[in-house]
């Protein structure tokens, strides 16, 4: 009678780590971008939440406000406090401030904080701008403008 072993090779074994491997170093890449573009995601439903509130307070007032109290939204901070004032409204990802108001325009930032992917270099900022003429929302980093806004 002939003695058979069953098993696997050592090469059959290799060739499935490598093939782990190349498919890992694809799609772990491909994760990071995605979370990323959420947290991203998170940041421009701020942002808008805000830019719809000046605009209230610009038909109320008559000019834009750098103040949190003056808007008509209250918003929470990952600690759980209200945003007032004019100070930087820390949020889990992001840190976002009101930087100008007048009577035309305001700008809002988004600055991301944590960990970021080394693929935005220390990390980035995203901007509304809103008012007369000026909407829109910008990224400080190329990558992030390219992975966010296909």
């Amino acid at each position: 009678m002939r003695n058979v072993k069953k098993g696997f090779t050592l090469i059959e074994l290799l060739v499935v780590v490598l093939i782990i491997g190349i498919l890992a170093s694809i799609a772990i890449p491909q994760y990071m971008k995605i979370v990323e573009k959420s947290r991203y995601s998170e940041a421009v439903t701020i942002l808008a939440e805000i830019a719809s509130a000046q605009e209230r307070v610009m038909a109320r007032n008559g000019s834009y406000t750098l103040s949190y109290d003056t808007l008509d939204v209250t918003l929470k901070s990952s600690a759980g406090s209200s945003c007032s004032g004019q100070s930087t409204c820390s949020f889990k990802y992001y840190n976002i401030q009101i930087t100008a108001a007048n009577n035309a325009s305001f700008e809002v930032t988004a600055t991301r904080t944590g960990n970021t992917p080394s693929r935005y270099a220390t990390g980035y900022t995203v901007k509304y701008a809103g008012g007369a003429g000026t909407t829109g929302i910008t990224i400080s980093d190329a990558n992030a403008t390219t992975d966010f806004q296909q």
